[in-house]
């Protein structure tokens, strides 16, 4: 039985529903992430209710979560291709295509890789826009997850039977997209202002704000793709109360074999083991021993502002005169007493130092922190006492942990880069051709040059500066073993011109020097090198 219009508009808004109760009730524990993030951390606490006049707060969730970003990211990013095993499309052009618009993508990916930590995951969406070059007509924007609708009981990205985008446009730019309609246009909101929770958004009513033009009233757009049944529905409340689809077509992107594709790709680097498709936020490891050193730091800095030299004295010693001269220092305070327990004239209030359990307190805390992240200290500029091979030890382990997410992050590259590069042929169109600059010389872009059945890899490959780090160092241990194992002085020389980053001409001027005298071939004679079988090698490991 064929689906009707009632059915398609039923359907959205109960997806919808569920998606917006599902990120009403995580709303304040992701409101308290960033502002830990952004060190407010007391910006939602209610001054009344304080106890202390200074508040102190600490840049530990800012840096928990900025040394995962500078141990994710190094150069820009960039992908080597499989070719088709068909033979079908030209490797060198999609290559070029494709790692020349992903090097403009960083900041978004780093932006969607700083949203999956702080908050639970996050998504990077491939649109169309406007463009006067081929090349520059999909555009990548990192998007938060309160704004994706998901198929939560899926157990994989590609097991997902619908997928949904809720997004704010103009008035303008509604009519544009969608023709003249009679838009009940509002102010947009963001998803961290506090609201009253809406039971029916299909039917609340906006009302009319003649007092903004249409540059400054939004309509809140439901994109939503069903894979069940292959089509591409956008609907708004804010048209009709939401009793009519603003448009219905069939999924315009799919895959080489045919299957269909939405313009999101996820960016996960941790998830629920019984739910995959909902995300666990790395602040959520730290944020409770961030809260204690919070409030313990400012618990001293009170402590320390009480902590000043008073005296009392004998009520009816000293006239006021005298009394003037005595509490001129800056920190002198005398308080009469008629007490007879006093030594003298004037006795010293003892204070009572802070508990030596606070700083032992203190000590756990940043114990818990340091379990919490998947830096080691030496990682943030921290000394430590560890030896050599104990902090060998703990780069192997960061470089492991990290690399993990490093490989999350490729794998949601790659996917980006095959969407991308299917978004782009419905774009060309017929007759339409980019010339590009290919190290073969300058080919032109075409649908038959695209169109294949290509496999995506990330030239990082997992990497982070700290496995950089790794690789080097072994690299420079392994350059005897190669010439034991007959590997050519010349590659091992252009694979340390790669791994360090050298200028090329490093290789220009050794290939016109005598092979016996390079840099490489003295090192690797440097030390009689015998035979050596890579089963020994691997052997011996």
């Amino acid at each position: 039985m064929a689906r009707t219009e009632k059915d398609r508009i039923q359907f959205i808004r109960s997806s919808l529903q569920q998606h917006t109760d599902f990120w009403d009730e995580l709303r304040p524990q992701m409101r308290r992430y960033r502002n830990s993030y952004m060190t407010k951390f007391y910006e939602d606490m209610d001054s009344a209710d304080a106890d202390s006049s200074i508040r102190v707060e600490t840049a530990d969730a800012y840096a928990g979560i900025e040394s995962l970003m500078g141990s994710l990211f190094t150069k820009y990013p960039s992908m080597e291709v499989a070719p088709d095993v068909r033979g079908n499309g030209d490797l060198i052009v999609t290559k070029t295509v494709a790692n020349n618009w992903l090097k403009n993508c960083r900041t978004q990916v780093e932006s969607g890789a700083r949203m999956a930590l702080i908050y639970t995951h996050s998504f990077l969406k491939l649109a169309p826009r406007e463009s006067n070059t081929l090349l520059g007509k999909v555009a990548l924007r990192a998007v938060p997850p309160w704004q994706v609708i998901l198929d939560r009981d899926a157990a994989d990205w590609e097991d997902c039977r619908f997928i949904g985008h809720v997004y704010y446009i103009s008035v303008d730019e509604a009519t544009q997209k969608f023709g003249a309609k009679k838009w009940n246009g509002v102010a947009q909101k963001d998803y961290f202002t506090d609201y009253e929770r809406n039971t029916d958004r299909s039917y609340r009513s906006y009302g009319d704000q003649p007092d903004l033009p249409n540059e400054y009233l939004y309509v809140e757009i439901v994109e939503m793709y069903d894979f069940l049944n292959k089509e591409l529905l956008f609907w708004s409340s804010s048209y009709k109360n939401g009793e009519e689809l603003l448009s219905k077509d069939a999924i315009p992107v799919l895959t080489y074999d045919g299957r269909p594709l939405s313009n999101l790709v996820p960016l996960y680097f941790s998830r629920r083991p019984d739910r995959p498709m909902e995300g666990y936020s790395a602040m959520a490891r730290i944020y409770d021993q961030c809260f204690e050193k919070n409030i313990l730091r400012t618990f001293w800095a009170n402590a320390v502002r009480r902590d000043s030299r008073q005296y009392i004295y004998k009520e009816g010693s000293f006239d006021e005169e005298a009394l003037a001269k005595i509490t001129s220092g800056v920190d002198g305070a005398m308080v009469a007493t008629d007490s007879d327990t006093l030594s003298g004239l004037i006795d010293i209030v003892p204070v009572v130092p802070i508990s030596s359990n606070h700083a032992a307190y203190l000590n756990y805390i940043e114990a818990d922190l340091q379990k919490g992240s998947l830096t080691a200290g030496f990682t943030r500029g921290e000394a430590s006492k560890a030896t050599a091979t104990e902090v060998s030890a703990l780069m192997q382990y960061t470089a492991s942990e990290l690399g993990k997410m490093a490989r999350d992050r490729d794998g949601t590259l790659e996917s980006a880069i095959s969407l991308y590069i299917r978004m782009l042929i419905p774009l060309i169109e017929d007759g339409e051709s980019v010339v590009v600059r290919t190290e073969e010389g300058a080919k032109a872009v075409t649908v038959s040059r695209l169109d294949a059945d290509w496999t995506f890899y990330a030239t990082d490959g997992g990497g982070t500066p700290m496995s950089d780090v790794l690789k080097k160092q072994q690299l420079i241990q392994l350059v005897p073993v190669l010439g034991g194992l007959g590997v050519s002085p010349d590659k091992v020389r252009a694979e340390v011109v790669r791994l360090f980053d050298l200028p090329p001409t490093f290789n220009e001027t050794a290939e016109q020097a005598v092979p016996g005298d390079s840099a490489i071939s003295q090192v690797m004679a440097s030390s009689p090198q015998p035979e050596v079988a890579v089963s020994d090698i691997i052997g011996g490991a």
